[in-house]
């Protein structure tokens, strides 16, 4: 993942946490619902990349304990 799609997926769980928990409830609007749609595809489309890189760091690890 690049330095910007790393930023662009912690900005879009911190938004989506700070919905969550700030907004729920009697602060509720509707137009956080249309938010929280297009944060969970822009999430989805960033996922492969955050899978790949997990998958990186886990075959870095198997390397490591090998030596």
């Amino acid at each position: 993942m690049t330095d910007k799609q790393i930023c662009r997926y912690t900005a879009l769980v911190s938004r989506k946490a700070e919905i969550y928990s700030r907004y729920s409830g009697i602060h509720w609007k509707p137009e956080y619902g249309a938010e929280l749609e297009k944060i969970d595809r822009e999430l989805s489309e960033l996922r492969p990349l955050v899978e790949q890189e997990h998958q990186k760091r886990k075959e870095g690890q198997r390397c490591a304990n090998n030596l």
